[in-house]
């Protein structure tokens, strides 16, 4: 049996280096691409390319796309002003990420969407999000932990019959690394699970094989827990 090729989508930084200042550098958290192999995948990395039918090449080539962490999204995406707590935002890489997201949609490819991306997941559907949990949300938990990642951080409440809920049960812990979060969600999205503040932490598109996003890092915690592999193993498996 073939392999399903997935396609993680991607990212840029820029170098600090003089002799290359103010280029940009692609990149990847190579724990994505191992879990992608673990869990019997192909990993192939995506480079941002800003021309649309280049795009539409790249996805032609993924039978699954994995949407990445990564920074905040320009809240003029959904519609909203920024606000003071804001962080970095880069509309080059929010263009191709919702871009190739909403194509993905349209053509009925599995995706999974992993901290921003499941943010991109969200905004790509019409969804809108919280700038800063912090400043905006009442009682709010700790949602960016000072520990590394393969630890965990708080409690999640999983909705029953979810994809989420066949993997973890009712309630699992998870690490967590964003200040943004779900604030409205989009068309045909719904929540499977959330934190003690109501944070929505997982979310599945309805009436699709697998459309998935969540809030923490399964790729970080699967360095401890084997458990999150299943993930992993679940989207590639619709992938085929």
């Amino acid at each position: 049996m073939n392999k399903p090729i997935i396609g993680i989508v991607g990212s840029l930084y820029t170098e600090c280096n003089l002799s290359f200042a103010g280029n940009y550098f692609d990149y990847n958290n190579n724990n994505y691409s191992k879990c992608i192999a673990k869990a019997n995948g192909i990993p192939i990395y995506l480079p941002i390319i800003g021309d649309k039918d280049v795009l539409e090449d790249q996805l032609s080539l993924c039978n699954g796309i994995l949407l990445p962490g990564g920074a905040d999204i320009n809240p003029l995406l959904y519609n909203t002003s920024p606000e003071t707590h804001l962080g970095k935002c880069n509309d080059f890489i929010d263009w191709y990420q919702i871009s190739i997201t909403k194509k993905a949609l349209s053509l009925n490819i599995p995706i999974l969407g992993i901290c921003r991306g499941i943010q991109v997941l969200n905004v790509a559907a019409g969804g809108t999000l919280y700038q800063d949990i912090s400043h905006t949300v009442p009682n709010a938990i700790l949602h960016n932990q000072n520990s590394h990642l393969s630890n965990i951080c708080h409690p999640i409440s999983i909705k029953e019959n979810s994809k989420i809920h066949n993997i973890l049960g009712d309630k699992y812990i998870v690490n967590s690394a964003h200040h943004q979060a779900i604030k409205d969600l989009g068309n045909n999205l719904i929540a499977s699970s959330t934190a003690p503040d109501g944070i929505i932490e997982s979310i599945e598109m309805e009436g699709k094989n697998f459309v998935v996003g969540v809030q923490w890092h399964p790729e970080m915690l699967s360095l401890k827990d084997s458990v999150m592999l299943q993930l992993f193993e679940d989207f590639i498996s619709s992938c085929m």
